[in-house]
C-alpha cells in the first residue's frame, strides 16, 4: 500500500515539474539550432530573418490554428532561448485562455484598466508564460521567456539597430 501512495506521488510530482516545451524542445536548454528546426518540422514557415541575429518570425497557422505568428528570440552570443511569441487571432482569445489553463493550471492574473486588459501568467520551470491581448496588433501575444535572457536580447536588438542606423548615416551622409 506504502509502495503504492510513493509511485501515485512521484507520478503526480514529476507531471508537475515537467519542463516547458514548444515543439517538442525543453525551452530552458533550447538553443537557435534545435527549436527553429523543430518548429520547421512541425509546420511553421520562415517568413523573416530581418534580424537573425536576435530573432526570425514564422507563419505558424500550420502549427497552432488559432496563431497568425510566431517570433523565435535567441541570445545573440551563444544562441540560447530567449523568448517564444505567438500572435492569437482575436475571435480566439478566451479558447486559448481556456487551453493555457487546462496545460499549466490556474494563472495569476493582473487587472488592466478595462476587463479585455486582463494580464494572464505562469512560471514554470523558470520560463514565463505571458498571455494578453494587445490592441496594437489587434490580436492576443502569448509568450514565453526567460527572463534573464529577454533583457540580453533586448540590449542586443537595440545594439543591433544602432549599428544598422549608423551605417545608413555613414553611407547617405553625403546626400543630404
Amino acid at each position: 500500500m506504502r509502495i503504492l501512495l510513493l509511485l501515485i506521488a512521484l507520478s503526480l510530482t514529476s507531471a508537475n515539474s515537467a519542463a516547458v516545451e514548444l515543439f517538442g524542445v525543453p525551452l530552458v536548454t533550447a538553443n537557435k539550432a534545435s527549436l527553429g528546426l523543430a518548429a520547421r518540422a512541425a509546420g511553421a514557415s520562415l517568413q523573416d530573418t530581418a534580424l537573425p541575429e536576435v530573432f526570425e518570425i514564422f507563419d505558424s497557422a500550420g502549427v497552432l490554428a488559432e496563431s497568425q505568428r510566431l517570433y523565435l528570440g535567441f541570445d545573440a552570443q551563444d544562441n540560447s532561448f530567449a523568448f517564444a511569441e505567438y500572435h492569437i487571432q482575436p475571435l480566439s482569445h478566451r479558447r486559448m485562455l481556456k487551453k493555457l489553463t487546462r496545460k499549466y493550471g490556474q494563472p495569476t492574473v493582473v487587472p488592466g484598466k478595462f476587463i479585455s486588459d486582463q494580464h494572464y501568467s505562469w512560471n514554470k520551470d523558470g520560463i514565463e508564460i505571458s498571455y494578453q491581448r494587445t490592441w496594437g496588433c489587434r490580436c492576443s501575444e502569448l509568450r514565453y521567456a526567460s527572463a534573464a535572457k529577454l533583457q540580453t536580447i533586448q540590449q542586443q536588438h537595440a545594439q543591433v539597430q544602432r549599428q544598422r542606423e549608423d551605417e545608413d548615416l555613414a553611407g547617405q551622409s553625403k546626400n543630404y
